[in-house]
């Protein structure tokens, strides 16, 4: 399934955080495209950049991507995601937990792969916006996408339902390939569901 929309779509500000982040990506994206190797060499996560002082790899790597496809899927995701989010817990509570989900997930992914492999992209951070979006709203209506035997179609899923079969594609993905960060999708996802409460603000 491919999420297209929320149909229960929060009213009220702009969500400027999630846009700012949708956008950065996208200027970083192209950024990158300049001398890929090099940025990928000096901003990709690795496990060695625990110990070799690169630390600040932990936030970059969120911002890089592969290819266009790799890059349009992740933002896609931001945005059905992490507006009603964003205008559950306020902006800056979401900028933090946006970037504390990035930072479980590239733990985590650290702790399965080990040494060796580099980490890229923004899909550890989102898919922990989508964890606390599974606690937040598991009732919300997701317009998805859904390839059947011999053609597409559109169904409205509620979201409790969708997080959950994503998550255990992740869970049963594990180890299948080794160009998508399963792990990381799966420690951000937890660290989401179980962080958001912390992050809701006091009526």
């Amino acid at each position: 399934m491919f999420p297209l929309y929320d149909e229960n779509q929060r009213k009220g500000r702009m969500p400027a955080i999630t846009i700012a982040l949708v956008v950065f990506n996208v200027f970083f994206f192209f950024v990158s495209f300049s001398d890929p190797e090099f940025f990928f060499r000096t901003f990709a996560f690795s496990f060695d950049s625990l110990f070799n002082g690169r630390f600040y790899t932990v936030f970059t790597s969120m911002f890089l991507h592969k290819d266009l496809i790799h890059l349009l899927g992740n933002v896609w995701f931001l945005w059905v995601f992490g507006e009603n989010l964003e205008s559950r817990i306020g902006s800056l509570r979401f900028l933090l937990f946006y970037f504390l989900c990035g930072t479980a997930a590239v733990l985590a992914y650290a702790l399965v792969e080990g040494q060796g492999s580099l980490l890229i992209g923004a899909s550890g951070a989102i898919a922990g916006i989508m964890g606390a979006y599974l606690v937040l709203f598991p009732r919300n209506k997701i317009r998805a996408v859904v390839p059947l035997i011999f053609f597409w179609t559109t169904v409205s899923v509620s979201a409790f339902i969708f997080l959950i079969v994503w998550f255990l594609i992740q869970i049963l993905s594990l180890g299948v390939s080794d160009m998508v960060a399963y792990s990381s999708h799966i420690g951000g996802f937890l660290f989401g569901m179980l962080a958001i409460k912390s992050f809701i603000k006091k009526r």
